[in-house]
């Protein structure tokens, strides 16, 4: 007699870059396997694994490779909640040097600067705006694994879609005209370009637990960003 073949319950929720709303199912077991195994992995490796799931999850329905991170890391983290389970161990170190054992509550996390999302024309000055693109996936996991000055400058221009000159848009240039141009901005107006990076929709979570040595009973902040600290 042929085995049972199982239903996949399916979820929903709001995509917050667009505010769609998607359905999506659990890792199978097959697929948390891989997971597993990329504990140790490079950055390529978890890269092409999260979206792949996150791709086969939501039924092949989304463009993965155009979202923005804060959507990545966002639809990643609900797949992991509904297929793992919603809490996650962390350690904490209190300034007395005691290990604490907490939990993260997945259902709790939230976009930060959410209020930023689609305010992405920059005001330049002296008549210049640039349109700028949220980086995707892939291009915030290359700068966690290798924080330098060139690789945010390659990040930030492959991020500017449209220069606008007054009434006229600028949207077919090549990455030497556009080098040329960045490099050509004054500090002030290069630093409102920075803000954006710096201010960009990120995946946050918040917390506090207090130590339970007799003689410290500090209230220590949990403080995460970003799908490393999540991932398994």
């Amino acid at each position: 007699m042929a085995l049972p073949v199982l239903e996949t319950p399916t979820f929903e929720l709001i995509l917050p870059s667009t505010k769609q709303t998607i359905k999506f199912r659990p890792f199978l077991v097959k697929e948390h396997k891989i997971l597993l195994s990329l504990e140790k992995t490079g950055a390529k490796n978890i890269v092409k694994t999260v979206k792949d799931l996150i791709d086969v999850c939501t039924f092949n329905k989304l463009d993965v490779d155009k979202l923005p991170n804060y959507d990545v890391e966002y639809l990643f983290l609900n797949l992991r909640a509904k297929s793992i389970g919603e809490l996650v161990d962390v350690n904490i170190t209190c300034v007395c040097d005691e290990k604490i054992k907490a939990f993260v509550d997945l259902s709790k996390i939230k976009i930060e600067n959410e209020s930023k999302i689609n305010s992405n024309i920059i005001d330049l000055g002296d008549n210049l705006k640039a349109k700028l693109r949220y980086p995707n996936f892939d291009e915030m996991m290359g700068i966690y694994e290798n924080i330098d000055t060139e690789k945010v400058f390659e990040v930030i221009g492959k991020c500017v879609d449209e220069i606008h000159e007054g009434d006229k848009i600028h949207n077919k240039f090549t990455s030497e005209e556009l080098n040329t141009f960045i490099l050509s901005l004054t500090k002030k107006q290069f630093s409102n370009i920075e803000e954006f990076f710096v201010n960009l929709p990120k995946v946050t979570y918040d917390d506090e637990v207090t130590c339970k040595k007799a003689d410290c009973g500090n209230i220590n902040k949990i403080r995460l960003e970003g799908i490393e600290h999540f991932f398994i």
